[in-house]
């Protein structure tokens, strides 16, 4: 079934997906993938941005500034979710987080993360780094 999703998300709205829902959203959507991850649990940093009820894509976006300074995003694809496994559910909780966007599955201290948290983690298909761009 279709179900879209708006950020800051409800955990109301989470509690209304199934498993093999395809989901849209509308809203913000952050990339966040290992140096994000490391820098705030490793290290203890803040990130820049508010992830309270957000989304993040655990992805590898390509990006060229353009000759008035702006950037345009060429293409944008998922990596390898399991890479955040061991700070995924810390993560979670210390961002509050509500959607986790990446490539393939995840281990148990991501669903006792989104369990305990009230997240979920959206499988993206892989080659669909052009369309995601758009």
């Amino acid at each position: 079934m279709k179900k879209v999703l708006t950020t800051p998300i409800s955990d109301e709205a989470l509690a209304e997906l199934n498993i093999g829902d395809v989901v849209y959203l509308t809203g913000t959507l952050v990339t966040c993938r290992d140096v994000a991850h490391r820098r705030l649990i490793e290290l203890g940093r803040e990130l820049p941005v508010d992830l309270r009820g957000g989304a993040i894509f655990h992805a590898g976006p390509i990006v060229v500034e353009k000759d008035d300074g702006s950037f345009e995003m060429i293409s944008i694809g998922p990596t390898t979710s399991m890479r955040m496994e061991k700070f995924e559910k810390e993560f979670i909780e210390q961002t509050s987080v509500k959607l986790i966007v990446g490539k393939g599955g995840m281990g148990p201290n991501t669903e006792e993360g989104c369990k305990t948290f009230k997240a979920v983690h959206a499988a993206f298909p892989g080659g669909c780094a052009v369309l995601a761009a758009t």
